[in-house]
Order: structure tokens, then sequence, then C-alpha cells
């Protein structure tokens, strides 16, 4: 019997997860229609961001709230998800963020059926996603974005300021 590694567990997790994601959403849409499938899948994604930033605050020991820390928490995340960010600018009280690969974004072109429901995913979901998971980790941190590669941007951005 084969001895698990990390690297292993990696690889199960990683493939698994957004696996899941896609045929939770598309099985939900098939049992119920878009609309509530979509309204329980941001509900789901806005509570398991905010258990996703507590554990991984938990994780990197960060003890504050602040936008340092947020930035922290957030590129990690990104990071093992195998997004591709740019920090553009990083300073104490504003951060600007470029992507130029979103894994989310990627998994929905790669199935030609689903093309049509990347613009409601990013603005049913991605946008309130960040909104709220920002406003439950501090209040006082703001976002603007006015890119985003789900409504045809080549990249999205994420403009923080504290």
């Amino acid at each position: 019997m084969r001895e698990i590694s990390n690297d292993d567990k990696l690889f199960y997790f990683e493939k698994h997860f957004f696996t899941l994601d896609g045929l939770w959403m598309i099985e939900t849409e098939e049992a119920t229609d878009w609309d509530t499938a979509l309204k329980i899948d941001t509900k789901v994604w806005i509570r398991l961001l905010q258990i996703i930033i507590r554990r991984i605050k938990n994780y990197l020991e960060i003890k504050t709230n602040s936008l340092k820390d947020l930035i922290e928490i957030l590129t990690f995340r990104w990071s093992v998800e195998n997004w591709n960010y740019k920090i553009e600018s990083l300073k104490e009280n504003e951060v600007i963020i470029t992507i130029h690969k979103c894994p989310y974004n990627s998994m929905m072109k790669r199935n030609p059926e689903r093309h049509d429901k990347i613009p409601l995913i990013c603005k049913e979901m991605c946008i309130p996603f960040y909104e709220a998971i920002i406003k439950d980790f501090n209040p006082e941190i703001t976002i603007e974005r006015d890119k985003y590669m789900g409504l045809g941007d080549k990249t999205c951005n994420f403009h923080f300021k504290y």
C-alpha cells in the first residue's frame, strides 16, 4: 500500500475542491432552477469564505484585522488555489492587486455549455463574496473594482483602502 504524502493530499483535495464546486452548482440548478441554485450557492460560498478566512488567519497566526493582514490571507488563499495575481501597489492604507488568472473563471471557460453563465457568476457571486468577506473581516476596509474577467475584461482588479 502506498504511503500518502502531503503532495498526494494536495493533489486530491485541490482537484476535488474545484470539481465539487462545479458539480454542486450544476446539480442544484437541475434540481431547482438557475436563480434558486445561484441564491443557494452564493449563501454557501459567503459562509464558506468567512470560515476559510478565519481558518487561514488562525493558521498564519494573524492576530489583528489590518489591511496588511487581509492581503496576507487573501494572497495565501489565492496562491493555494493557483490564482495568478500581481500586487501592483502595497502601501499601509492602500493595496492594488491585478488578477491575471482566476481558477473559477478558467473552470467555467472550459465548459462551453456554461459560457453564458460566466457574467452571471461574476456579478451575482464573486463581487458580493469579496464585499461580504471584507466587511466581515474589517468594516473599515473598502474595496473598489472596475475590471472583471467574467464581464469581458482581460484582468480583474482589487483596490483596497483602509
